[in-house]
């Protein structure tokens, strides 16, 4: 999982985020307090580029997508809020959209799933990643990781 355009291999940051932070995961801290110590980290590690968490513009406009929350729901236009993104603000060049999930969460996985979908069909990211946190007092960590390129 290589992004040549940051020169970052996402599979070497991972593991350094849960070798840093891995106290989030033992303690099953929020999605929140997670996301925002792995953009820290993406942010700590590229150059030249926007890392947001929770943001929810493209460009002035409130950032929409059409996507379905189910298997079977209806495909409607939806509010999104990413967990985090890599961009150029106010600018159409958007390179990676991140979603994650703790495996304490009982929510379905496919809106998240379709929702990085869209992002790169709908709004041109080059790049989406889901990851799936283990939460464990013992052995933290990843359970599963989705990378799509576009």
């Amino acid at each position: 999982m290589f992004i040549n355009e940051l020169n970052l291999d996402l599979d070497i940051l991972l593991r350094k985020f849960i070798e840093q932070e891995s106290e989030l995961l033992i303690v099953n801290a929020s999605e929140q307090a997670i996301t925002n110590r792995l953009a820290r980290l993406i942010e700590q590690n590229i150059a030249n580029w926007h890392v947001d968490c929770e943001y929810n513009r493209d460009m002035y406009s409130i950032k929409k997508l059409k996507y379905a929350l189910s298997e079977h729901g209806d495909i409607a236009d939806r509010s999104v809020v990413p967990d985090i993104i890599v961009h150029h603000r106010l600018t159409n060049e958007n390179l990676l959209a991140i979603e994650i999930k703790k495996d304490t969460n009982p929510a379905n996985r496919f809106k998240d799933h379709a929702k990085l979908t869209a992002f790169i069909q709908q709004l041109g990211y080059q790049y989406t990643l889901f990851v799936d946190f283990h939460i464990d007092r013992v052995n933290p960590g990843i359970k599963d990781i989705a990378f799509v390129a576009a």
